[in-house]
């Protein structure tokens, strides 16, 4: 399936990403421009009205200010051109999943899309066992922040491009106990399955 593909949860880690950076963050952007991103997609005008009215229910969802919301309309239709395919317009060819140069481990492990699986799949199997008392709130220390934070540090420690950005705030981390650590590895080693077997031994 396409989450089983890890296109999911890499997917969700680049958008993350990109608004992050777009709004003033310390993120940097580490994907594909955004027409090569999308246009293959063959996004139309009548999808893209959709996903608007989904970006402002879940902005309406979340309290967000007006001039808030405002300016992240006006984000999000900055970067229609390069995702719509007009009338008249040919979507490009598929240009396949992206594939890092080098021998890092970064690289052999295949970039973002396969970490953010491993991450998404280690994060959600800690969460839900009961053994590993890993504090979570519905603010800062979240399904969503946790996820997003350990993907960055995980590709950042294997070699890739992402910059980790709250390396010194304890309240982004894992925070997993001394005492599960034997069941962290557990669950790394079963999240790690999707690697090229030579591979998760460096992992």
């Amino acid at each position: 399936t396409w989450h089983q593909k890890a296109q999911r949860c890499g997917f969700k880690f680049l958008v993350v990403q990109i608004v992050c950076n777009l709004t003033g963050g310390p993120q940097v952007y580490t994907g594909r421009p955004m027409d090569a991103a999308h246009k293959h997609l063959n996004i139309s005008e009548d999808e893209w009205g959709v996903f608007m009215e989904i970006f402002n229910q879940v902005c309406a969802e979340f309290g967000l200010a007006p001039d808030v919301i405002d300016d992240l309309n006006a984000l999000m239709i900055s970067m229609e051109m390069d995702c719509v395919v007009y009338p008249g317009e040919r979507a490009p060819r598929n240009p396949g999943p992206p594939r890092p140069a080098g021998s890092s481990l970064y690289a052999r492990l295949g970039g973002v899309y396969p970490i953010s699986l491993f991450v998404d799949r280690i994060v959600d199997a800690l969460l839900d066992d009961d053994r590993v008392d890993m504090p979570v709130d519905t603010q800062k220390r979240n399904e969503a922040s946790l996820k997003y934070l350990f993907t960055e540090l995980v590709c950042n420690v294997c070699g890739g491009p992402e910059v980790v950005t709250a390396k010194g705030n304890d309240e982004t981390k894992l925070l997993v106990p001394k005492s599960a650590w034997r069941i962290f590895i557990a669950s790394a080693e079963v999240a790690a399955d999707h690697f090229p077997r030579a591979t998760r031994p460096s992992l």
